[in-house]
């Protein structure tokens, strides 16, 4: 039983990395602001360790993911699309329309490049 716990945490700090590096943060980024040493953070991320609960949190908040997500939780398709759409909702809140226009070019090209890779 205790294995079966122990892999489950190795596929949580993973996803604890890829939820990092998703947002541009470095190991050293992360541990600045959560207040621990970059080594807590890499023990994370290689399933050594756990982060506390406050830390859990925090992390999940700052790369923009539901700690549900982190722990390696099931979440529904459409809860993660909620979720994505409130982040972004959010992110463009009060921009001037030149920069809304802007960031929509800009997905019309991610959505050009996908294609193009298909």
């Amino acid at each position: 039983m205790p294995e079966e716990r122990d892999y489950r945490w190795r596929e949580s700090g993973a996803r604890i990395r890829q939820a990092r590096t998703k947002v541009g943060l470095t190991q050293k980024e992360v541990s600045e602001l959560l207040g621990v040493s970059a080594h807590a953070v890499w023990c994370w991320e290689a399933g050594k360790n756990k982060p506390s609960g406050e830390h859990l949190v925090e992390l999940a908040s700052r790369c923009e993911v539901s700690t549900d997500w982190l722990l390696g939780r099931e979440v529904v398709e459409a809860e993660v699309l909620d979720e994505a759409e409130v982040s972004f909702r959010n992110s463009v809140a009060g921009l001037p329309l030149e920069d809304l226009e802007e960031i929509q070019h800009f997905i019309d090209f991610v959505r050009q490049q996908r294609r193009r890779k298909r």
